[in-house]
């Protein structure tokens, strides 16, 4: 360790670059296995890339951003968007993982500090994973008629419900859990966050099949969970501050993520494969690009506001937008440039069922963390000032 480059919260951003280029460098041997991403359930993905997010714990390079209340090396969290990006594009996985602490992370650190300074570092050393319970079969991205209600019980509270969509539930061992507190005229004024342990006696996970075939989602039903008063994320009835401050680092902090993934994917297309492309593939390409560049632009001053504390408001709806639109524009463009590959479902052929897994999941990314007619429609009444339509 003594004699490989260790991250400093003091540097500047682009001195954090540079030192973690020279990072990946020293230890290129030790990192070459995750260098290769594959179409895999979701639970295998997990434990081939969970050394990795160990390894960045323990070099430091994890650490930076976070408070050191919360096992950080202190920074900003501009530090580690950086990290981000540079993993990337040097060519190695992302840890997917770790997508869903930068978007919970921040909020346990705001509104639940005692959780925080629990379960944040071992979350982000990757010990723990962590999954979202909003949606349900009635309340998608309407989550002021969710149904599922949590009752007082002495020190604590019964959770009776059901939720759907929640990304790692399956291999999640706790969940941000939305529920009723107060009366369904109250809509969003009476909700509450709460933080569930999913080992709790009443709860059941249920893995979702997607189209590409794996489960990267679930239903999670929960049948009179006990959860204690210290489990709070916030006050009692104040649900929707805490859920609307996750969701700016959900279109934000995580659209930064992805379009570094996106970019180094589609490098890699190109690079890889250039000589299969059809005649029309500069017009793809050139396409491709722009939308990501139009994500890139965007989310670059998100992640901006973020990271100086600002509250974004509902402007964060235009990330969630360029980012459903960049992740089905980048799969639709790789389906054009490989045809037919993609078509033929060739059992033998890797390269067709990774593109074709990426773009099973692009298909859902206009549903997941709010449906984009109902993003589009924010945009346009709160931003644009236009008469609602409905």
């Amino acid at each position: 360790m003594a004699n490989v480059v260790l991250p400093d919260p003091d540097a500047t951003l682009a001195q954090t670059a540079t030192a973690f280029r020279r990072w990946l460098t020293e230890l290129a041997a030790e990192l070459e296995p995750f260098r290769h991403e594959v179409a895999e359930e979701l639970d295998l993905a997990y434990a081939r890339f969970r050394p990795l997010q160990r390894l960045l714990w323990d070099h430091g390079w994890h650490r930076l951003g976070w408070a050191n209340e919360v096992g950080g090396l202190g920074g900003t969290p501009l530090h580690r968007y950086v990290v981000a990006e540079e993993l990337a594009a040097a060519g190695y996985v992302n840890p997917g993982i770790h997508g869903s602490i930068e978007i919970i992370a921040p909020m346990l650190v705001r509104f639940a500090p005692g959780l925080a300074e629990h379960h944040v570092p071992v979350g982000v050393r990757g010990d723990e994973v962590w999954c979202q319970g909003f949606s349900e079969p009635d309340a998608g991205s309407d989550l002021g008629s969710l149904r599922t209600r949590a009752v007082v019980d002495g020190e604590g509270f019964r959770i009776n419900g059901q939720k759907m969509w929640s990304s790692n539930g399956h291999i999640a061992s706790w969940c941000c859990l939305l529920a009723r507190t107060g009366e369904a005229a109250d809509g969003y004024r009476g909700l509450t966050m709460f933080w569930v342990d999913l080992s709790s006696t009443g709860v059941r996970v249920v893995p979702t099949k997607l189209e590409s075939g794996s489960s990267d989602t679930s239903e999670i039903f929960f049948d009179d969970v006990y959860v204690p008063n210290t489990h709070l994320i916030g006050d009692v009835g104040q649900g929707w501050p805490v859920v609307m401050y996750l969701m700016q680092f959900e279109r934000g902090a995580y659209a930064w993520g992805r379009q570094a993934d996106l970019h180094t994917q589609l490098t890699e297309l190109i690079r890889d494969h250039a000589d299969e492309f059809p005649t029309d593939a500069d017009e793809i390409v050139g396409d491709t690009y722009l939308t990501l560049l139009g994500l890139r632009s965007r989310c670059r001053d998100t992640i901006g506001e973020l990271a100086a504390g600002n509250d974004l408001g509902p402007a964060f709806s235009i990330d969630k937008i360029l980012l459903s639109t960049a992740e089905q524009t980048v799969t639709e463009g790789a389906r054009k440039l490989l045809h037919p590959r993609l078509e033929l479902a060739a059992d033998d052929d890797p390269v067709a069922e990774l593109w074709r897994s990426r773009w099973s999941f692009s298909r859902i990314t206009t549903i997941y963390g709010g449906a984009g007619e109902v993003q589009r429609d924010l945009v346009a009444e709160r931003l644009l000032g236009l008469p609602r339509g409905r």
